[in-house]
């Protein structure tokens, strides 16, 4: 799985030969396709692993939830920051170019990933959703803010600068997401 995400996160779908993959671990590209039946069938595991498991912030997020809103903003950052470093040691020096790149090909080679990937956002915009009622329950933010427009800015924020960053070297910049992040949240404070 590790070895096709890096294949598939600098290869368009139909540039990514099981032969190649195969040679790159210990399995012939005859056991690939016994364990997953089709080239496609391992792209479809892989993009599951990468883009909707792996890469939702939200499962690991929880936990967090009764933090104040910046603790949990430092959580949000510090998770990303795993992640990259994770990445960086697989070979991909830009996972957010991966993930455009690998998301890109899901929407025509995965049939219904366009719905698990809609689920995937709602699921972020949801927890973030969570952390903002906690916030305006405490007294940290404003009782008049509409959660459900700012949870999706929130989200917006962190998916503008991952695509925008795809061009980078390596990829989003967390100083510049946590300090986008804080400017927000300073403009709910009451």
């Amino acid at each position: 799985m590790e070895k096709a995400f890096v294949f598939y996160a600098s290869r368009p779908y139909d540039k990514v030969a099981l032969v190649e993959l195969a040679s790159e671990t210990t399995l012939t590209d005859g056991a690939i396709l016994y364990h997953f039946k089709s080239k496609n069938g391992l792209f479809m595991r892989m993009c599951d692993k990468y883009l909707l498991e792996r890469t939702s912030l939200f499962l690991k997020l929880g936990i967090y939830e009764d933090s104040t809103f910046l603790e949990y903003i430092d959580q949000y950052i510090s998770l990303l920051a795993e992640q990259k470093q994770t990445a960086k040691k697989m070979g991909v020096s830009n996972l957010n170019r991966a993930l455009v790149n690998i998301t890109n090909q899901a929407i025509f080679y995965y049939p219904g990933f366009i719905e698990k990937g809609n689920r995937w956002i709602s699921m972020q915009i949801e927890q973030w959703k969570k952390v903002l009622i906690k916030a305006m329950i405490r007294g940290d933010i404003k009782e008049d803010v509409d959660i459900d427009f700012v949870a999706r800015l929130f989200e917006d924020i962190y998916c503008g600068l991952a695509y925008t960053s795809i061009a980078s070297e390596n990829g989003i910049d967390l100083k510049e997401l946590k300090n986008s992040f804080i400017f927000l949240y300073n403009s709910l404070k009451t």
